[in-house]
């Protein structure tokens, strides 16, 4: 299967997660990556903001402030992603033509020069056992992830999906981006090199 055909089936196969599930099993997978030793390393967690048919990211959010941790969260500029400082106070984000909630212009960028050890929870479609991720194909996160490890102290990328999204093999290239690890609400992966 190439990464076309495999995206069309991931998003078939979430599309047919009625909304309750997805709650509830969102929820165990905030529950498991809080128990990950990178979680207790991190002193910042970057966490993508959940569009339609995707796991709820909000127990991660919520999780990482009841921590102590810094929240930043994607934004989209030109061709790639920057991430931005979610304040606490915070509420619910207007959405973009994608249904992707949006955010707000003044939050300041994370600088990740500075924060110490981050942990970034990493979208995708599908994953594999080897760290590779299919994502929705515009190279975001792995342009964000190949920068970010030149920059940053300490920085562990775990992908965190549903079980359904954990496949046999993932359709990869040179310019994709392992993954140290995933989670899902039935297990937790690390991956080595």
């Amino acid at each position: 299967m190439n990464k076309v055909e495999m995206r069309a089936a991931m998003k078939r196969c979430l599309r047919g997660i009625g909304a309750a599930d997805l709650v509830e099993r969102s929820a165990a997978i905030a529950q498991r990556l809080a128990l990950t030793e990178a979680w207790d390393r991190a002193d910042s967690v970057l966490c993508f903001l959940s569009m339609p048919h995707e796991l709820d990211t909000a127990a991660v959010i919520s999780g990482a402030r009841a921590g102590g941790r810094t929240v930043a969260v994607p934004r989209i500029e030109e061709n790639d992603i920057r991430f931005v400082v979610m304040p606490p106070e915070a509420g619910a984000l207007p959405r973009d033509a994608w249904g992707i909630p949006e955010p707000d212009p003044a939050w300041l960028p994370l600088d990740l020069a500075r924060a110490a050890r981050v942990l970034v929870a990493v979208p995708g479609l599908a994953f594999d056992r080897q760290g590779y991720r299919l994502g929705r194909g515009k190279g975001y996160y792995d342009r964000f992830l190949s920068a970010a490890r030149r920059t940053a102290k300490s920085i562990t990328a775990l992908g965190v999906c549903l079980s359904e999204q954990l496949v046999d093999a993932v359709p990869h290239g040179e310019r994709d981006q392992r993954l140290d690890g995933a989670v899902t609400e039935k297990e937790t992966i690390l991956f080595t090199a």
